[in-house]
């Protein structure tokens, strides 16, 4: 159990004990005073009072308090970058609801411009499926170690060749598959089709629509623009991972649909 700092709704922080919650609140939003109903004999959470008169505000939440009605949202501001001037950001998009506040946390870190909200939400079991939970740490632990640099030999080639941005942007891309798979609309399996890219020598597979943007099925982060293709070039490499001949690692996270039209491209074209 962790010990929330709200703002607004926000978390600001999280603490291991009420009393480092108490400090952290005394240096920034001010302190709640107001408790809320008991939770296994302590306050589930403290409110803020105003003095305007209108109702109190979160100010300190156990994470517990699930038990009682609230739930967490992962959010993330659609303004483009820098232009956000809200405060609150009020042009953001929802991109999960769970009673797990630490993993929402953990694809937080992944997803620029995102915050957790905290409050009473309407039941939204999604986020709560034994699935979903499962399938999310087994994923927030692998982006922790693809971040990770490798130890190798000083002479040695480095394991992975991209940069912690390039890094960083697959991350973000495979976070917000993963999330769109549970919690956006069911696309219809007509609607995602294959597209072959060129770039240099090399033939990857885009989907489209999808929400990795640029990103090849392989994940590999393509410097410029790649050439769409109609049909593999004599000359074009097919991208091992792409075709299904070797594993990608850490493996692509699809949705049903898109993994259809994906297995049923490489089965046509004999890979």
């Amino acid at each position: 159990m962790r010990y929330l700092v709200i703002d607004r709704a926000r978390v600001v922080s999280a603490h291991p004990n009420l009393a480092s919650a108490r400090s952290a609140e005394a240096q920034g939003p001010g302190q709640s005073t107001e408790p809320g109903p008991l939770l296994d004999g302590e306050p589930a959470w403290w409110a803020r009072t105003r003095s305007n008169g209108a109702a109190a505000k979160l100010g300190i939440l156990r994470t517990d308090a699930t038990e009682l009605g609230i739930r967490f949202e992962l959010r993330a501001c659609q303004a483009p970058a820098g232009s956000c001037r809200h405060a609150p950001c009020g042009t953001y998009a929802t991109w999960a609801v769970s009673r797990w506040y630490g993993l929402l946390s953990e694809f937080a870190a992944y997803v620029p411009l995102s915050w957790i909200w905290a409050g009473h939400h309407d039941g939204d079991p999604r986020g709560d499926t034994p699935r979903f939970l499962a399938e999310g740490q087994a994923l927030v632990d692998r982006l922790a170690a693809d971040m990770r640099a490798p130890l190798r030999a000083v002479q040695g080639p480095p394991a992975d060749a991209r940069t912690l941005d390039e890094r960083a942007q697959a991350a973000h891309a495979l976070v917000v598959r993963f999330l769109a798979s549970h919690f956006g609309p069911a696309p219809s399996p007509e609607t995602v089709t294959v597209r072959p890219v060129i770039h240099g020598q090399d033939l990857h597979l885009r989907l489209n629509p999808t929400v990795s943007g640029d990103l090849p099925i392989c994940g590999t982060a393509l410097s410029g623009c790649g050439t769409d293709s109609t049909t593999i070039e004599s000359d074009a490499r097919p991208c091992d991972q792409c075709f299904g001949r070797i594993p990608i690692v850490p493996p692509p996270v699809l949705t049903p649909a898109e993994h259809r039209a994906w297995t049923t491209y490489i089965d046509r074209s004999g890979s």
